[in-house]
């Protein structure tokens, strides 16, 4: 039998490597992405298919916490084995991404720069154009991303499993099928809340009418430049430290959270943070757009943060790094919901009652939004993972009916996921309008001043991925995670 303390071990330094590898890249302080020769460092780890079999055979057997550690190793080192397999190929896509550039009026621009530039571009036509250019990118991409996937495919069927969504399900512990149900019935219920709203947005906004609005639109849609006067970039910081202070919990006192913030060229557009050594280096970053989006970003993954830079060094391996990645981001949800409530938004900025009511209804569109996206993503990947044929029309197909505008069939595997993380933010909104509801009994409903709350959210926060989003719940004193309270509390956001 393996020495598993010796793994772990190797483990940690292993995530600490790779984590500061990508985080470099991403944040763009280096064009090149290495971290096939990371892999290779630890090959002994995850190039072991009997170390792998051997922490299956001990899950089977192990009760109690030894189990949830055996099961958590488990996912991770096969995890392990896929991504050495599928190494080359992600720091190829990384790497062609980072180097691509578009043309645009004679200019030569970066790939990761179009979702800023299509935001900020009030013209139609014009942003059809950037978006026409980006084509060729695409399609260099998509060979590379079906490589990937079909690598991740066979590794599933080495190990045993019936098709990728059973390994995913296993690895994870998630019933895909159960959440698709309660998807496609949330789907169901805000179908015409959703289509109304969105249609008047479409007109106002955009000027356009839903038939002729894409993909392309949408971040401009978002991008609410009215909203700038309140959403200043220079007090962003401010309003964050404030939030946290409210709570006890001062950045001041945390050197283990680093915020990168810094505008460089080939930087990810994406915000994300990194839990390169958990807790004790901990990074934010982010890349400023401009407005209400650099805040939800901002407050996101200062969640994230938070937690990872909260979890208490005592414990095991499993629970600092591994464990249920929806409850982590249950708590980027928490903090991001903060920008769209409308008593936090009165006492951060001088905004009259309408104007309240507007930021307030536009972001409870937005959750409504993404939550449709997402479910719709989750339909469409486990039609794709389920070998269903013509994936780039399922794609289409799919996003067009759950958010009413046309999807290019092109990007069908770049909005593509590993792992159907898109499960794991579902279950994280399902899972935050609870949590949020039990603050509000414990703290008020403007629990966010509350030291109290802190104090709560930082023991939670001290038991790292321990517990999984559903036996949290259940823990909270729910049934488990449902679509329910979600559904009720958008329908009231935006019918009142």
């Amino acid at each position: 039998m393996a020495d598993l303390d010796g793994v772990r071990t190797d483990l940690e330094r292993f995530n600490e490597e790779i984590e500061r590898e990508q985080y470099e890249h991403l944040s763009g302080q280096k064009e090149d992405i290495d971290t096939e020769s990371i892999y290779a460092r630890y090959s002994r780890i995850f190039e072991d298919e009997g170390l792998i079999m051997d922490v299956r055979n001990r899950r089977a057997t192990a009760r109690g916490e030894e189990r949830v550690r055996m099961e958590y190793l488990y996912g991770f080192l096969l995890g392990g084995y896929a991504g050495r397999k599928i190494t080359r190929v992600d720091d190829r896509l990384h790497m062609m991404q980072a180097k691509a550039e578009i043309e645009v009026d004679g200019k030569k621009v970066s790939f990761h720069s179009v979702p800023a530039m299509l935001a900020n571009e009030p013209d139609h036509g014009k942003r059809e154009t950037i978006d026409l250019a980006r084509e060729p990118v695409f399609d260099g991409l998509n060979p590379l991303f079906r490589e990937r996937l079909d690598i991740s495919y066979a590794v599933a069927e080495q190990f045993g499993y019936d098709d990728y969504i059973s390994m995913c399900s296993d690895l994870k512990g998630i019933d895909y099928y159960a959440l698709r149900e309660q998807m496609q019935n949330f789907l169901y219920r805000t179908d015409r809340l959703y289509t109304r709203y969105f249609r008047n947005m479409c007109k106002n906004v955009l000027d356009l009418s839903l038939s002729d609005v894409r993909k392309f639109d949408i971040g401009y849609l978002f991008r609410v430049k009215e909203f700038d006067r309140f959403f200043a970039a220079d007090r962003m910081m401010g309003v964050m430290g404030g939030t946290l202070e409210g709570m006890g919990l001062q950045l001041s006192d945390q050197p283990n959270i680093k915020v990168d913030a810094e505008i460089r060229e080939k930087k990810r557009p994406r915000a994300f943070c990194s839990g390169i050594r958990v807790p004790d280096e901990v990074v934010l970053c982010i890349r400023p757009q401009g407005g209400m989006d650099d805040y939800r970003a901002l407050f996101h993954e200062m969640g994230h943060a938070q937690h990872f830079g909260n979890v208490s060094p005592s414990i095991p391996f499993e629970y600092r790094y591994l464990g249920d990645v929806g409850l982590s981001e249950t708590y980027a949800f928490l903090f991001e919901h903060l920008t769209g409530n409308k008593y936090w938004l009165s006492q951060q900025f001088e905004m009259t009652d309408e104007e309240l009511f507007d930021v307030g209804q536009f972001g409870a569109f937005k959750l409504l939004f993404m939550v449709r996206r997402y479910a719709a993503k989750l339909l469409y990947e486990l039609d794709l993972h389920g070998g269903e044929a013509d994936p780039e029309k399922l794609y289409a197909r799919h996003l067009g009916d759950a958010l009413k505008f046309r999807h290019p069939e092109s990007e069908y595997l770049y909005d593509l996921d590993m792992g159907l993380y898109c499960a794991d933010y579902l279950r994280a909104w399902m899972f935050e309008t609870q949590l949020r509801g039990v603050l509000s009994e414990e703290f008020g409903s403007e629990w966010w001043n509350a030291r109290g709350a802190g104090e709560y959210l930082r023991g939670l926060w001290g038991t790292g991925q321990k517990f999984t989003c559903d036996s949290m719940a259940r823990n909270l004193g729910f049934y488990g995670i449902d679509e329910h309270p979600l559904i009720k509390e958008i329908e009231k956001r935006l019918r009142y």
